[in-house]
């Protein structure tokens, strides 16, 4: 019978750290031009046009291309356009910013879903908003007479979603710089990757951010129907969801959601008020609700 011996030279690294002050900077360049103040110069164009139509818009890769491509204009930001909205790439650690420069068809049918959910005039919650991938091309969708909540704890991400919905003379958003939890408080935020699109809440008496709750944001905005949610908090979804769904009306109850992390809170009460599954991309699962 052979013992099995515990490895003691193992060591074990916690992949989450603390953002770095420049990583919550909440300001960034004021519009001095107007819209695409900083448009891809002629060399920018090629490489976007070359790896958006090969595998190099793909994986790894994007983060190398976007650096690479931001550095060819001077290391100046660069304004492009995505599904009719502008946005500014800064060429940090954001995968976001990889996938909306390189990929044309980014995060495409997680878009469609809550796109054929919504109508004029209808409202659309984004918690975890980064920089506005899904919050400015449905706040275009819901219109003037629409809204579009858009909540997250990084102000150096509202500050940019703020820059980018400007750009794109879209006015119906309302932003939060608001951690979101299930009571009110404060957290700290810590990074994984060194990718501020994979930020999450570590809530701390003492911590930096702001934290509320869902209800109490959606009391100040008076909101009495959401036609649909995009949430992506990494992991504190129960946290956020479980109890806003245990005490809303069921009327203002979003008719689509589409969730990184579906946990048992979320199971228990998507179910008992309807939600099916209805598909799934890389990264994220769609629910409907069936009245």
């Amino acid at each position: 019978m052979m013992l099995e011996i515990a490895r003691t030279d193992i060591k074990v690294t916690d992949p989450w750290r603390d953002l770095t002050q420049p990583e919550q900077m909440g300001t960034v360049d004021k519009l001095a031009n107007g819209i695409d103040a900083n448009p891809p110069n002629l060399t920018q164009r090629i490489l976007i046009a070359f790896a958006r139509n090969s595998l190099l818009s793909r994986g790894n890769m994007r983060k190398i291309l976007t650096r690479l491509i931001v550095g060819l204009g001077g290391n100046k930001p660069l304004d492009i356009q995505f599904r009719g909205c502008t946005f500014r790439i800064q060429g940090r650690s954001n995968l976001v910013e990889y996938g909306l420069l390189l990929r044309e068809d980014y995060n495409q049918p997680d878009l469609e879903f809550l796109l054929k959910g919504l109508n004029a005039g209808d409202t659309f919650v984004d918690i975890g908003c980064n920089i506005g991938l899904y919050a400015l091309p449905l706040a275009k969708r819901v219109g003037p007479k629409g809204k579009t909540i858009c909540i997250d704890a990084n102000p150096n991400m509202t500050a940019r979603l703020k820059w980018n919905a400007e750009a794109s003379n879209i006015k119906n958003i309302s932003v939060y710089t608001s951690g979101i939890s299930d009571k009110a408080g404060r957290a700290n935020l810590k990074i994984r990757k060194n990718d501020l699109a994979i930020v999450r809440l570590e809530e701390a008496t003492d911590g930096q951010f702001p934290v509320r709750t869902l209800q109490s944001i959606i009391e100040q905005e008076r909101l009495t129907k959401i036609s649909a949610l995009k949430i992506d908090v990494e992991g504190h979804e129960d946290k956020i969801l479980v109890p806003f769904f245990e005490t809303a009306i069921p009327e203002i109850l979003p008719k689509r959601i589409v969730i990184e992390s579906v946990q048992p809170g979320c199971q228990r009460v998507f179910k008992q008020n309807g939600y099916v599954l209805v598909g799934q991309s890389k990264n994220n699962q769609f629910y409907l609700k069936h009245d």
